[in-house]
């Protein structure tokens, strides 16, 4: 069995080598972007250039993503102008467009070494799981936090029930920020903290969280394996902001688990 649009793909490298030939090393990745938008257009290839690809929450606009190319209304090329070996970040950027247009087949470009590096991504259709578990807030939250609590809750449980997960962190990120307002939340992220070690202060600075209704701490990992760093993580946090209650919610490869914390 072949690999799929193997032909499309190799037009594609074809359109890579020549456009890095012709243009040069060490140029702007918007140079390689033109240049590759005219042999496409030279070659009859049918193409977008940054097409806008639509993230919506409830019917509302959430985030958009914009994918270098998307060749034969199938195929996305990404490029990129780097003068080192592509690192995990990128990769993730394609799958995100690939899962948020549901095309197979990516194309991860580096036009930045010596010869043009081409990364084949094949994106497949995964059945995702949701674990949740509150139980350190059962019979104990109460008043407001309850409230705020059950409302994170649902925002959470709605990003989910539309985007499933396996986006990276940037818009997981964004979608659960955008969940939040919907649920007519007030958010501040990064908070500045104070660090402590032998009664003396030994850094003031941000930290990578959400603080809700100046109530609760809402970590958020994409993509990891489990929950564990990131329930730890909020603990953390959640002491050096003075605050009782938190959630850990990591929107991870294959499962999504949302873990209620109490400090």
């Amino acid at each position: 069995m072949g690999l799929i649009y193997e032909e499309e793909t190799k037009v594609l490298r074809q359109c890579l080598f020549e456009v890095q030939n012709e243009v040069g090393l060490g140029r702007r990745e918007e140079a390689y972007h033109r240049a590759c938008k005219s042999w496409l257009e030279k070659h009859g290839v049918p193409f977008r250039s940054k097409p806008p690809c639509e993230l919506k929450l409830g019917g509302e606009l959430a985030h958009v993503l914009y994918p270098d190319f998307v060749c034969w209304d199938s195929i996305c090329l990404e490029l990129k102008a780097l003068p080192r070996k592509l690192v995990p970040s990128e990769f993730v950027q394609l799958f995100d467009y690939l899962k948020c247009r549901g095309d197979q087949l990516g194309l991860l470009a580096n036009l930045g070494l010596d010869r043009v590096h081409v990364e084949r991504i094949v994106f497949e259709r995964q059945n995702f799981e949701l674990h949740e578990d509150w139980n350190s807030w059962s019979d104990h939250i109460a008043d407001d936090e309850r409230k705020i609590g059950i409302r994170i809750r649902k925002a959470l449980q709605a990003a989910y029930a539309e985007h499933t997960t396996g986006y990276g962190e940037e818009v997981a990120q964004k979608l659960i920020e955008f969940a939040l307002r919907q649920q007519s939340l007030r958010i501040a992220s990064a908070p500045t903290a104070k660090a402590w070690f032998d009664g003396n202060i030994v850094d003031e600075s941000p930290i990578d969280c959400l603080v809700v209704e100046e109530k609760l701490v809402l970590v958020l990992t994409a993509l990891f394996d489990d929950n564990q760093f990131n329930i730890s993580r909020g603990l953390s946090f959640m002491k050096a902001l003075n605050l009782q209650w938190g959630v850990a919610a990591n929107f991870g490869k294959k499962c999504a688990q949302f873990n209620g914390l109490r400090g």
